[in-house]
């Protein structure tokens, strides 16, 4: 049974940019799947057992746990151990809470209302150190050092319209900062100097009616944030990455809308104001999250999006500019595909990409040729 938090898809298909004859050759070996706990929503790639080797760490929203896969270096994930950790797990974040040199873990549980902090106490192995209350319906979380005291913070949206600032004290503890009312079902954040300026910003995606928007959030440096711009996006996006996909030296940001089956671009104004939109293109049905990499060595940012309605992940070619080549490669790699990353998993120097399927409870492997 897939989890469903609160989006509605319909079919609304969209399809912008330049049509090309054919979509681009396939950059990725045939998926490995490996099992995970019942419906996946999330993953983060972290050494955790200090091999050498990236882990994989799943929020499986159904089972009330996490499931931590052991990679090897040649790209499999022969190991899986299990651990409960609150009601739905709906996102992970990672960071070395307690400094003492070994990544940590925070588990946003979206029905439980809290963040879990996980201490890693070597070999894979973490004691449940802070149980700490959030806002209800909290949905997704970014590590940053927001205040300047060089610890991490953390920053977190729920559902019900809210931003938390927790503080970290650099022992494994935090305590609650600023709090503030955002936009409309905020879904997903991301943090970054935005405005380069030295200071630590906010994006976040507004999935809600009427907000179908970006919001801005700028840092003060002191762990609080000013509210900025909102730049409206296709129907619902459900993400947000960033990344410099115009060449200009200048981050811009990638909104991943759930309805209308479309992505929306923003390239930087170059002045440290904020972002203009720059272009609507087609994915395939029901895009909920995605990647930047230049895939095929071009010197150009591709795209991979995952498409739960259509049970598959687009491959998208990057044009100078920051446009993308259409059509896209589709092909599947499990059914609802709700979250992907891209890691060199088996050390070979290029960008590889693991899928998290919501419908199957299970996760996909994708090596690069």
């Amino acid at each position: 049974m897939r989890c469903v938090f609160y989006w509605i898809f319909v079919l609304l298909p969209f399809i912008g940019g330049c049509i090309n004859a054919e979509p681009p050759p396939n950059p990725f070996r045939q998926p490995v799947t490996y099992p995970v706990g019942e419906s996946p929503s999330h993953i983060i790639p972290v050494d955790v057992n200090d091999d050498k080797a990236l882990d994989l760490i799943v929020a499986n929203s159904q089972d009330n746990g996490i499931s931590i896969l052991f990679g090897k270096n040649d790209g499999s994930f022969p190991n899986t151990r299990t651990l409960k950790t609150g009601r739905q797990p709906r996102w992970l974040v990672s960071g070395d809470f307690n400094e003492d040199q070994k990544p940590d873990l925070g588990v946003v549980n979206n029905g439980g209302d809290n963040i879990v902090i996980l201490l890693n106490q070597g070999g894979g192995n973490f004691l449940i150190a802070k149980k700490i209350r959030t806002d209800r319906s909290p949905q997704s979380a970014t590590v940053n050092d927001f205040n300047g005291d060089n610890h991490l913070d953390i920053a977190i949206v729920s559902r019900f319209d809210r931003l938390l600032i927790l503080l970290g004290d650099g022992k494994g503890g935090f305590k609650r900062g600023m709090e503030a009312d955002i936009g409309a079902i905020p879904t997903a954040i991301i943090s970054g100097d935005f405005n380069e300026n030295g200071l630590i910003d906010l994006v976040m995606a507004n999935n809600g009616s009427p907000s179908s928007d970006l919001s801005i959030f700028w840092g003060k440096g002191d762990g609080s944030f000013i509210e900025g711009e909102h730049f409206r996006t296709g129907m619902n996006p459900l993400g947000v990455i960033t990344a410099d996909f115009n060449q200009d030296s200048h981050l811009d940001l990638l909104a991943i809308n759930g309805l209308g089956d479309s992505l929306t671009l923003f390239v930087s104004n170059q002045d440290g104001k904020g972002f203009k939109k720059d272009r609507d293109f087609g994915a395939d049905g029901g895009p909920t999250s995605a990647i930047a990499h230049d895939m095929n060595n071009d010197g150009l940012l591709d795209l991979v999006v995952s498409n739960t309605r259509s049970n598959n992940i687009s491959y998208l070619t990057g044009k100078k500019g920051g446009g993308f080549n259409h059509p896209p490669l589709n092909f599947y790699t499990g059914k609802a595909p709700f979250y992907l990353i891209g890691e060199d998993f088996n050390q070979d120097g290029g960008m590889d990409v693991a899928v998290a399927n919501n419908d199957e409870a299970s996760l996909s492997i994708l090596l690069k040729k």
